[in-house]
C-alpha cells in the first residue's frame, strides 16, 4: 500500500498554483479513506452479519439484473436482424426508463461518511464535483442500465458483425449519458425535497409514475392477457408512439438508435453526428451536476432545521396585545395529562405512554411521505392484478396471495423503528418511561396498519374477483397476525442493536441495514413459503378444514413467544443504547 503524505494534503496553494501531484494526492486520500472506513464497519459489533447478508443478496440481485439485460440484447438481435434498426429506439428508451425507475426504488448508494465536509479541507470545486460524481456511479440501477447498453450492443454486433464498432461507440456514449443524467436528477432531487411540501409531491409523482408502468404492464404484456392482446390496444399505443416519435429522436435514445441506422447505411459522418449529439447530452447533464455541486461546495445547508430557522426569522413576532389575548384561554383547561392518567373512560384506557406513542406514530407516519406509499402501493397493485389473477384460476388463492404481498410494505416498518427519531431517541431513555412500552406502540401503529390494509384488500378482492370463502380469509388473517409477531419480534431488536438513520431530505436515504432488509425478507419468504406448503399439503388431501385450527396455534404461539421477547426490550436497550445514539446522532 502506496503511504499518503499528510503534508501533501494540508499545504496550500504556493506560488506555482496547486498542482496536479496535490490533487492526485486528494483523490487517493479519499478513496483510501473510504475503503478503510467501509472495511472497519464489517469488523464492528454485527459486521459479520452485515458482510453475510451481501454476500447472499448480491448474488441474487445480479441474477435479476440479467433478465432484462439478455431481453435488449435478444430483442436488439431480432430488431437489426429483421431490417428494423430504428426500433432499436424502443429498447433504448426501456433501458432508460428503468434505470430511472430503479434510481427511484432502489435510491443511490449510501456514503460511509458525509462527502460535504470535504469542503472544509483544501478543495477546488472541480475536484469536489468529480468526487461526488463518482461517489454515485456503481449505484445497482446504473449498472443494470450499462449492462443493458452492452447487451444490446452485443445484439446489433451479432446481428451485423460490420456495425460493431459503430455499436460499441454508441451505446458507450448513450451509457454515459443515462449515468449523467441520473446523478443529474438525484442532485437536485435533494434539493427539492429540503421542504416537507415538495416530498409530499415528489412521492406523489413517483407514485403516478409507478402505477402507470404496472397499468401499462397489465394491459400491454401478453402474460396478463390470455386471449391476447387486443388490436385496439396494440394500435392506439402505436399511434401515440407515431405522433412523439419526431419529438424522442432528438433526445439520447433517439439520437443513439439513430447513428446505428446511419452506420447501417454507410454514412459514419452522419453517424457521428448523431453520436457527437448525444454526448452534448451527456455534458450538459455533467453541467447541471456541476452547478449543483458548486452551490453545495459554498456551503448550502438543506436541513430541516435550517429551513425551520429560515421560516421563523420571517414569521411575524407576536405582538404583547397577542399575547395578552391568548393567555385566557388556556386557564381552566387542562394542557396535559396528570402523572399516571390515563386516556379514555371506563374499562378501556390507554395508558398515556401508549397514548401519547400513538399519536406521534400517527403524525410521522402521514407527514412522511414515503411510508405512506410503502403502504398505498400495495393495495392499488392489488386492485390491478386481483382480476386478473382470479382468472386464472380459484379465487379462493386470490386473498391469501394480496394479504401475502401487502405485507411487504408493513413488515420491514418493524426493522428501522427509529429510523426517524434522529437524536430525539435519547429521549426515550430519560423520560421516565419503559422501553417495551415505546416498542409496544410502535408495532400495535404497524398491526393497525396491516388490519386496514387486510379490510381494504377484503374488499377489493370481493369487488374485482369474487368473495373469498370464510375459511381461507380466517387462515389468511391468522397467518399474517402470527407473521407481522414474528417480524416484530426480531426487528425490535434490529431496531436497536442494528438502527440506520433515515434522512428524509435526501432521495438515497437507506431505509434500514442490509442485514435488516434481509432479514425482514427472509422471514415473511419463510414463512408464506411453510403456509404455502401446509395450504397446499391440507388441499391436495382434501383437509382444508385443519388449517384454521393449525395457523390459529401459529398465531397463539407467536403471540405468546412476542410477549416474552417484549418483556426483555428493557435491558437489552440498556445494553445497545450506545450503537442506537452513535447511528441516530450522526451527520448525513
Amino acid at each position: 500500500m502506496v503511504e499518503l503524505n499528510p503534508a501533501e494534503l494540508s499545504s496550500l496553494a504556493t506560488e506555482t498554483g496547486w498542482t496536479s501531484a496535490q490533487t492526485r494526492a486528494q483523490f487517493g486520500a479519499i478513496a483510501w479513506l473510504r475503503w478503510r472506513m467501509m472495511v472497519n464497519a464489517f469488523r464492528r459489533k454485527g459486521g459479520a452479519g452485515e458482510m453475510v447478508a451481501r454476500v447472499v443478496v448480491y448474488p441474487v440481485l445480479a441474477v435479476l439484473a440479467l433478465v432484462p439485460t439478455l431481453g435488449v440484447g435478444a430483442g436488439a438481435f431480432y430488431l437489426v436482424e429483421g431490417g428494423r434498426t430504428g426500433r432499436v429506439s424502443l429498447l433504448l428508451w426501456v433501458t432508460f426508463g428503468l434505470c430511472q425507475l430503479l434510481n427511484i426504488q432502489l435510491g443511490q448508494p449510501g456514503s460511509v461518511f458525509d462527502p460535504t465536509q470535504l469542503i472544509r479541507f483544501p478543495l477546488r470545486v472541480a475536484g469536489y464535483t468529480c468526487v461526488r460524481l463518482f461517489f454515485g456511479l456503481l449505484s445497482a440501477a446504473n449498472v443494470i442500465g450499462t449492462m443493458m447498453a452492452l447487451a444490446i450492443a452485443v445484439g446489433v454486433s451479432l446481428a451485423a458483425p460490420a456495425l460493431w464498432p459503430y455499436a460499441l461507440v454508441a451505446m458507450a456514449v448513450f451509457a454515459a449519458a443515462n449515468v449523467l443524467f441520473s446523478r443529474m436528477i438525484f442532485a437536485w432531487v435533494d434539493r427539492w425535497l429540503s421542504t416537507r411540501r415538495a416530498r409530499e409531491v415528489f412521492t406523489g409523482l413517483i407514485f403516478c409514475v409507478s402505477l402507470g408502468f404496472q397499468w401499462a404492464n397489465l394491459h400491454y404484456n401478453p402474460a396478463y392477457n390470455s386471449g391476447g392482446v387486443p388490436r385496439v390496444r396494440i394500435s392506439a399505443a402505436a399511434g401515440i408512439y407515431d405522433r412523439v416519435q419526431p419529438v424522442l429522436q432528438w433526445l439520447p435514445p433517439g439520437m443513439a438508435a439513430r447513428s446505428l441506422v446511419a452506420a447501417e447505411q454507410g454514412k459514419p459522418a452522419v453517424f457521428a453526428g448523431w453520436t457527437l449529439g448525444c454526448a452534448a447530452f451527456g455534458a450538459a447533464f455533467l453541467t447541471v451536476f456541476a452547478v449543483r455541486m458548486r452551490t453545495e461546495f459554498r456551503g448550502e445547508n438543506l436541513s430541516d432545521a435550517a429551513n425551520a430557522v429560515g421560516k421563523v426569522a420571517v414569521r411575524r413576532r407576536p405582538t404583547s396585545r397577542t399575547v395578552r389575548a391568548e393567555a385566557p384561554r388556556s386557564q381552566g383547561r387542562d394542557v396535559g395529562h396528570p402523572q399516571g392518567a390515563q386516556v379514555g373512560r371506563g374499562r378501556w384506557r390507554i395508558p398515556p405512554v401508549l397514548a401519547g406513542m400513538l399519536g406521534k406514530e400517527l403524525l410521522m407516519m402521514r407527514r412522511n411521505m414515503g411510508l405512506f406509499y410503502s403502504v398505498v402501493a400495495p393495495l392499488v397493485f392489488v386492485m390491478l392484478f386481483a382480476g386478473k389473477l382470479a382468472t386464472r384460476g380459484s379465487a379462493m388463492w386470490v386473498f391469501p396471495a394480496a394479504v401475502a404481498y401487502t405485507l411487504l410494505g408493513v413488515s420491514p416498518l418493524s426493522y428501522n423503528s427509529f429510523g426517524l427519531e434522529g437524536a430525539g431517541a435519547q429521549f426515550y431513555f430519560l423520560a421516565p418511561v419503559r422501553m417495551r412500552d415505546v416498542l409496544l406502540a410502535k408495532n400495535l401503529m404497524n398491526f393497525a396498519v396491516a388490519l386496514i390494509e387486510m379490510v381494504a384488500v377484503y374488499i377489493i378482492v370481493s369487488y374485482t374477483a369474487a368473495p373469498p370463502p370464510l375459511g381461507s380469509a380466517a387462515v389468511a388473517v391468522l397467518w399474517a397476525g402470527g407473521t407481522l409477531l414474528v417480524t416484530s419480534m426480531v426487528g425490535n431488536r434490529r431496531s436497536l442493536g442494528a438502527p440506520q438513520q433515515i434522512n428524509t431530505a435526501r432521495g438515497a436515504g437507506k431505509q434500514a441495514s442490509p442485514l435488516s432488509a434481509f432479514l425482514a425478507m427472509g422471514v415473511l419468504l419463510l414463512s408464506g413459503g411453510v403456509a404455502a406448503a401446509i395450504f397446499g399439503a391440507a388441499f391436495w388431501f382434501h383437509g382444508m378444514w385443519v388449517l384454521v385450527p393449525v395457523f390459529a396455534a401459529f398465531f397463539g404461539g407467536a403471540l405468546w413467544v412476542y410477549v416474552k421477547s417484549l418483556g426483555t426490550m428493557d435491558r437489552y436497550a440498556m445494553d445497545h443504547r450506545e450503537e442506537l445514539f452513535a447511528e441516530l446522532t450522526k451527520k448525513l
